[in-house]
């Protein structure tokens, strides 16, 4: 963990005193709407559909840019630029997120992908696409989105109505059961109280190839709720007709176990990635609509760390609609 620690100091360093990184022109990125289900064209690049960078960025539910303040995080998903999306490090452990009123209660979500981009200046695509080990190349290799070029999956979530905390055990079995098609969890270890920044997830052995277990370690949460600037309402809150957006943010180590060719020894990858939710309350309580991006780094282990410390080399995006179920 040390070692882990002096890499990123030391790149860091370097990156913040370099000036020969050209700033990023999302207008000229090319965005691409879908990946194969097959795990060896998931790394490809698919020509088919495109979404535009603010598209891709926003999602198509996001119209105008979150009214906040300067540095917020609201503020730094409108910016549109996925340099935007640093990778945390150094962080006072966080404590479990809390959602707000409107958010509370059982929900189906429908999840659909929306497209990705590669957008570092420093690492050709190439090279990115042929790490097998970069979060969402594989199966299972970001938890909560277990197939990242799925079109679309159906999922619960339930945030409790008293304390506003999610029930992760719930969302994360029914996502990953949802997105690989079949019973895959066995169990999910979490308890909020204890420490809501590590869970455990146990798959039905020897049934998902590329996952015995996986552990999660949140290092940052960042959470904002702001006004919906297209709704009424003189005053925040002053208005029933005044609609509320939540964006809250988790930065996440994963640490995979799965099979591997020599006997008695565990597979075991370690990726790097945070996502980035966008809620937005709707009329009558019943219905969200939002997006979801996930940013993924590299690992200081990585060959090429040292081209990209910070900045993601990938980012995928997903279009959400909740439905209340209670």
């Amino acid at each position: 963990m040390v070692y882990y620690f002096i890499i990123l100091i030391i790149a860091l360093i370097l990156e913040s005193s370099s000036c020969s990184v050209a700033a990023l022109n999302l207008s000229s990125s090319t965005i691409n709407k879908k990946f194969t289900s097959l795990p060896i064209s998931r790394r490809e690049v698919t020509k088919s559909c495109i979404l535009s960078p603010a598209s891709l960025l926003l999602g198509t539910t996001m119209i105008h840019p979150i009214p906040a303040k300067a540095d917020s995080l609201a503020t730094k998903l409108s910016k549109r630029d996925p340099a935007a999306l640093k990778n945390s490090v150094f962080n006072i452990p966080p404590s479990a997120q809390v959602y707000p009123s409107f958010m509370r209660g059982d929900w189906e979500v429908s999840l659909s992908f929306a497209g990705y981009i590669f957008p570092s200046k420093t690492i050709p695509k190439d090279k990115i696409m042929s790490n097998v080990n970069i979060p969402g190349f594989q199966k299972c290799s970001i938890a909560s989105v277990a197939d990242i070029g799925k079109e679309q999956i159906k999922y619960r979530m339930k945030i409790s109505k008293e304390t506003g905390l999610e029930d992760r055990r719930i969302t994360l079995e029914s996502s990953i059961d949802s997105h690989l098609g079949y019973k895959a969890i066995q169990d999910v270890l979490y308890d909020p109280i204890v420490n809501p920044n590590r869970i455990s997830i146990d798959f039905v052995p020897n049934r998902t190839r590329n996952a015995n277990r996986i552990e999660l370690f949140c290092n940052a949460r960042e959470s904002e709720l702001v006004r919906n600037p297209n709704t009424a309402g003189d005053n925040y809150g002053s208005s029933s007709s005044s609609l509320s957006i939540f964006v809250n943010s988790e930065y996440t180590r994963q640490v995979t176990f799965g099979l591997s060719q020599e006997f008695g020894i565990a597979r075991q990858v370690v990726g790097n990635y945070a996502h980035f939710w966008t809620w937005r309350e709707q009329p009558g309580g019943d219905l969200l609509t939002g997006n979801l991006l996930t940013a993924v780094y590299l690992d200081p282990q990585d060959a090429l760390f040292f081209n990209e410390p910070s900045k993601p080399v990938a980012v995928y995006s997903h279009e959400i609609i909740a439905n209340r179920m209670d």
